[in-house]
């Protein structure tokens, strides 16, 4: 990901700018040409916050479909055999997308 980068100087010079391009964009604040820091707008924050809830709940919804999966009777045992199978299938899905 390409973000601006401005130098804690010249933040520190330009605060109002500085603010106006964190709108925009996530920024990262170096010192001594060294990362120190990225400035968030509120609104990416909260972006952020929504996407952690939405992984979350996924995560919740997987192991529960797992377990009933489990009560079920629709596991297979994860031999190395499964696993090679599963990496085959996976490769061939990622490698059509």
């Amino acid at each position: 990901m390409n973000m601006k980068t401005i130098s804690a100087k010249d933040a520190k010079n330009s605060f109002g700018s500085f603010l106006d391009s964190a709108q925009r964009e996530p920024v990262m604040i170096t010192k001594r040409d060294r990362p120190i820091g990225i400035f968030f707008s509120m609104q990416d924050i909260e972006s952020l916050i929504q996407v952690s809830d939405s992984f979350k709940e996924e995560i919740r919804n997987g192991i529960l479909a797992g377990v009933d999966d489990m009560e079920a009777g629709r596991v297979k045992e994860f031999s190395k055999d499964y696993a090679n199978d599963l990496k085959a299938r996976v490769r061939a899905k990622l490698e059509n997308k």
